[in-house]
């Protein structure tokens, strides 16, 4: 059943039988989506993760059933890990989470983690970038809507978002209706937030896991931004997943889901690889 937190419309999913796990096994995962989406996305993912680890997903602020600011918003990171964080502690209470970030999400992810790394167990990421100023397209948002509108931005991220032929048409028209919905200021804002986000610096103490899931061919986040990003980072995995574009989360969904599913299973057995040196 839908619950709210901080004006944030919020699911959790725990389909684990009560006998099955011991102390510190199944620990919850947070699912963040990104821009021109809602916490639907991620519904493949459910049987998947739910059956192992208590799942909630959150409509991020602007989108789904979430509340929508006024135009005048001023959008910032703290805000957005302020949202992740309540809704954590309303579904699960202050004990530390896991964390799973599709696009903006997953820089949303990365950051909450940097600066609350107590309240984390690991960090995935998806198609997602910790240098906005490299993203690609994403600067022009507020001209492009301006000059064909929400509806001419959305029909140009969908071809951005999914190779042909990769999705059910009967998805691929629920997620372009999905898009369709989003609030031209919601979008234009975070789109400018990203943009201006820049974590390098901060990646320099990071010690918690971290995955990255990634397509073979976003038009916004390279393999090689990724790379450098695994490079920083002591327990880093990079899974590549071919003939997937920005979309990756919602094309390849079982797919991702099982990689996250044994890539928690490692960290919460103390399986990860052995640390290795930063570079860089």
């Amino acid at each position: 059943m839908p619950r709210t937190a901080r004006g944030l419309n919020y699911v959790v999913t725990d389909l684990r039988p009560p006998w099955a796990f011991g102390a510190g096994e199944g620990r919850p995962v947070i699912f963040h989506h990104g821009v021109g989406a809602n916490l639907d996305i991620f519904a493949e993912w459910v049987p998947i993760l739910a059956s192992r680890h208590p799942i909630v997903r959150f409509d991020v602020r602007g989108f789904g059933q979430s509340v929508v600011p006024p135009e005048s918003h001023d959008w910032s990171m703290s805000e957005l890990i302020a949202d992740v964080l309540e809704v954590v502690e309303a579904s699960f209470g202050s004990g530390p989470a896991h964390i799973m970030g599709e696009s903006l999400g997953g820089t949303v992810a990365l950051a909450a983690a940097i600066e609350y790394p107590r309240r984390f167990l690991s960090v995935s990421m998806s198609n997602a970038a910790i240098k906005g100023g490299q993203i690609g397209y994403a600067p022009g948002w507020r001209e492009e809507i301006g000059r064909i509108g929400l509806q001419g931005w959305s029909d140009k991220l969908m071809d951005m978002r999914f190779v042909a032929d990769a999705v059910e048409p009967e998805a691929l028209a629920w997620f372009a209706a999905q898009q369709e919905r989003s609030p031209p200021h919601v979008v234009i804002g975070l789109g400018e937030l990203l943009i201006r986000t820049d974590l390098s610096e901060r990646l320099a103490a990071f010690g918690l896991p971290l995955l990255c899931l990634m397509p073979d061919r976003s038009p916004f986040v390279s393999l090689a931004q990724t790379s450098a990003l695994a490079a920083l980072v002591p327990h880093a995995e990079v899974a590549v997943f071919p003939g997937a574009r920005h979309g990756l989360p919602f094309s390849h969904a079982k797919e991702c889901a099982q990689t996250l599913l044994a890539f928690l299973a490692r960290v919460e057995s103390g399986r990860m690889p052995p640390s290795r040196e930063k570079r860089g």
